[in-house]
């Protein structure tokens, strides 16, 4: 039935009001009402899912995209926000997937750039992405970029080198030949497999510089010019004059002013152009405030650059005005070219004006985005989540003396003109040093004064350890906690060594020490892989294990959580203490409850603690336990065959026939013998239970078992006489008439006589 137009364009009037005031929850409850008048529009789905996403109701957003999705599976808005969803709640693989469709859609309509970043966006969640390697590695190729799709085919080797699928990472290194037939890194890589090396795609070279053309006047005047090789045009020097030197800052400031000139070459025609020209003369004359003025004017004529809010900021920062400086920078801060410089200087100010907790998070939001840039794959994803635990730690406890510190080392640090360089020098030590789930920042690295000391203690130690001198890697841990005690890395290192000097319960104490300190921190997941490496040294620890539940829980990581406690229940039912073991199996059930996909896991805990209270003849809480598993399962025929046997031995006569007819209903579509082993076996244990034998009188008379079905029909009815059930006696004593027994009319009499009273 066809909605009001009228009311639907009104409800959608409302709801673009409401977003465009970010009233969030009216905008919801105004797409709802247009949805009710047309239930598949798309544009209402979209704007509901988009309000609701602001309104941090993601579970009403994901409902909503996946519903525009199934009108129109190709809406890249959809998309786009289907993957930022799942990412957000830690899904990466089905983020990967969403990516990955992306990527789809946007090749289809040949936005090959666009697809490879979606389809790179894929491989960097979720590791092993072979259809988006694949796919990078054939748009890459088509468009002639034939290293770069060399390297992503290698890549796709290595992913199937590590599954041991050589047979497909051949494939792809020949896929990988066929382009770059001749690059050493081919040769390379095939020796990688043959020897079981990691292949390495980074050893497909770039391309090699063309040979220069030269014909004959070209010969003839290089032979000798007359001239020597001076730079007699000064192009050297005016390049050299023009490239950016310094600093993070500084070097960021000469981009932006860059930028800013080179749009006279790249949009002359542009009125805001003039004007910006017009700011930088004035600039460059040291008339700062005329030219404030005067990029004023272009912002408001229309000039957004970004390059222009940094310079703004920078300048308005320069003339001691904070505020200012700070709404330009935090608009430059959104491009990526000056993103990393604009946070930094955002933090120097916040430092200056007494806001150290919002000075915090710029620093550390800016080295987050310089590091990401360093890392790739396992080591991206851990090395985010050490960043938004460093933020919460910097602004959670915030201290003015550390801060200042910090200040002052990330301001010496910028200051280096080859600071980039030292970056990713540092990267690269980190890693040597750092398992990849446990990935150091470089926040980290630049907080501890003594970083050199203690990068050298690691690989030193690292060195000793796979040398087998423990007692010198030891001492040289030890010196370089005295010089750098807060630096948890060393402690953990320290740890290790223990171990392999067979000081397991010294190594425990240490690693429970590590694991405190990061949840004080403010950085639970790295506390999480502590407790787990100490579970594996001492599996049967409760207390450990119940720490990492707690953990588990304040990280909302239900699934994990009871998995753990029902680890630790077993703990409890190993060392004999059923007690305790059934209270951490009902605590998880009320975990599970909760919420969340744990069916599976609620199974598991209710199984267990059902045939611990049968193991202790607590036939009340086990059939219980049978009746919950049942609510999950109702079909299960060995929850039913359990729900029976507990009824029966309660005494529950009308519970167990209800449970033995549905079992008896399921076992009846599969096998009728299955039905007559099933009640032949319970008559046996119950041959006074009247409802067990007549269903088994009946099982045997359906398969045709005639002399059977009569004896177990004679004795129901003796026993149901002897009980003064005669009605029932006289049903019974039909039955066998009907089955045509030898002496009939001897059963007739019988019949005759109880009827007749």
């Amino acid at each position: 039935m066809a909605g009001d137009q009228r009311k639907f364009q009104e409800a959608m009037k409302h709801a673009d009001r409401f977003s465009q005031a970010g009233r969030w929850a009216e905008a919801m409850k105004a797409y709802r009402f247009a949805l009710a008048e047309f239930s598949n529009s798309e544009a209402a789905i979209m704007g509901y899912g988009r309000a609701a996403l602001l309104a941090n109701q993601i579970e009403y957003a994901r409902r909503a995209y996946m519903q525009v999705l199934k009108i129109n599976p190709t809406n890249l808005d959809a998309l786009g926000a289907m993957a930022d969803i799942q990412e957000r709640s830690g899904q990466l693989d089905a983020a990967a997937e969403t990516y990955l469709r992306v990527g789809n859609v946007h090749a289809s309509m040949e936005n090959y750039d666009t697809a490879i970043d979606s389809w790179t966006r894929a491989t960097k969640l979720a590791s092993g992405q072979v259809n988006a390697h694949l796919k990078i590695a054939d748009v890459l190729a088509k468009q002639g970029k034939i290293r770069p799709a060399a390297r992503e085919y290698l890549t796709l080797a290595g992913i199937y080198q590590r599954r041991g699928d050589i047979a497909q990472a051949t494939k792809h290194v020949e896929a990988a030949q066929l382009l770059v037939a001749d690059d050493p890194g081919i040769a390379a890589a095939f020796e990688s497999l043959n020897i079981g090396a990691p292949i390495d795609p980074q050893k497909i070279g770039e391309a090699p510089a063309a040979p220069e053309q030269t014909d004959t006047f070209d010969n003839e005047f290089l032979t000798d010019d007359g001239f020597d090789d001076d730079d007699l045009f000064g192009i050297e020097d005016f390049e050299a004059a023009n490239r950016p030197t310094g600093g993070l800052i500084e070097s960021a400031r000469q981009d932006a002013l860059a930028t800013l000139a080179n749009l006279i070459f790249e949009d002359a025609d542009n009125p805001h152009t003039m004007t910006i020209m017009q700011g930088l003369d004035l600039q460059s004359n040291g008339n700062v405030t005329e030219a404030i003025d005067v990029y004023h004017r272009a912002i408001n004529a229309g000039a957004h650059q970004a390059a222009m809010y940094f310079n703004l900021g920078f300048l308005y920062r320069e003339q001691g005005q904070l505020n200012e400086a700070a709404a330009m920078l935090e608009r430059s801060a959104t491009e990526p070219a000056f993103k990393v410089s604009s946070l930094f200087i955002l933090g120097l100010i916040n430092q200056a004006i007494g806001k150290l907790e919002a000075a915090a998070k710029y620093f550390v939001e800016a080295l987050k985005a310089l590091d990401l840039q360093t890392v790739s794959g396992q080591r991206y994803y851990a090395l985010a989540q050490t960043y938004d635990n460093l933020i919460s730690s910097y602004t959670d406890q915030i201290n003015a003396d550390k801060l200042n510190k910090f200040a002052t080392t990330l301001t010496r640090f910028f200051a280096n003109s080859d600071w980039e360089q030292r970056v990713y020098e540092a990267r690269q030590r980190m890693n040597k040093v750092a398992e990849e789930k446990d990935t150091m920042s470089l926040a980290e690295f630049l907080e501890t004064p003594e970083t050199e000391v203690v990068i050298t203690a690691l690989a030193l130690t690292s060195e000793y350890i796979k040398s087998t001198m423990l007692s010198t890697a030891s001492e040289e841990c030890l010196r370089a906690i005295q010089k750098a005690p807060s630096f948890l890395p060393l402690h953990s290192r320290l740890a290790e060594i223990m171990l392999k000097q067979d000081r397991a319960d010294q190594a425990i104490t240490k690693y429970l020490y590590i694991a405190n300190v990061y949840q004080m921190r403010g950085q639970p997941d790295q506390s999480v892989n502590i407790y787990q490496k100490i579970l594996k040294l001492a599996p049967m620890d409760v207390t450990v294990r119940a720490k990492l539940i707690d953990l588990y829980i304040s990280l909302d990581n239900g699934g994990q959580a009871l998995r753990q406690y029902i680890t630790l229940a077993d703990s409890y039912y190993q060392l004999a203490q059923v007690d305790r073991a059934l209270e951490k199996y009902n605590e998880a059930l009320r975990l599970s409850s909760a919420g969340g996909d744990t069916e599976n896991l609620r199974v598991e805990i209710l199984s267990r603690t059902a045939d611990i209270y049968t193991q202790r003849f607590d036939w009340t809480n086990a059939a219980s336990a049978y009746d919950e598993l049942l609510k999950i399962e109702p079909d299960n025929e060995r929850f039913l065959r359990r729900l029976v046997e507990l009824y029966l031995r309660q005494n529950r006569v009308s519970q167990a026939t209800a449970m033995l007819d549905k079992l008896i209903g399921i076992y009846q579509r599969q096998s009728p013998l299955q039905v007559l082993e099933l009640l032949k076996e319970l008559a046996s244990f119950y041959p006074d239970n009247l409802q067990l034998r007549q269903r088994l009188a009946i099982a045997y008379a359906q398969n045709n078992m005639k002399q059977q079905a009569i004896a177990e029909y004679d004795a129901l009815g003796e026993m149901q006489l002897e009980k003064g059930f005669r009605d029932q006696a006289i049903q019974t004593i039909q039955a066998i008439i009907n089955l045509g027994p030898d002496d009939i009319e001897g059963y007739r009499r019988l019949l005759g006589q109880i009827s007749g009273g």
